[in-house]
């Protein structure tokens, strides 16, 4: 019974952790941007977002400053240019 338990906890914790993932929040995006002392041209900076532009929050909020402007993010944000300030 305790190995069960225990096999069950140890799911449970896998199963959440597979739940985080970067924002999808476009506000979000922009405020990391600013942060990273970078301007962009074509970034929604909406409160809420759909698709495309929920894809490009994701990459942006998970993208360290350096590979945001190195062009990681080209793929998912179509359109959208960042430079630095």
């Amino acid at each position: 019974m305790t190995r069960i338990l225990n096999a069950f906890f140890v799911l449970a914790i896998a199963l959440s952790l597979s739940a985080c993932g970067a924002s999808k929040s476009c506000k979000d995006a922009c405020d990391k941007v600013n942060t990273c002392g970078l301007k962009s041209s074509g970034l929604s900076c909406d409160a809420s977002c759909a698709a495309p532009a929920d894809g490009c929050a994701v990459c942006v909020n998970d993208t360290s400053c350096a590979d945001i402007l190195s062009g990681k993010c080209t793929a998912s944000c179509p359109g959208t240019s960042f430079a630095n300030k």
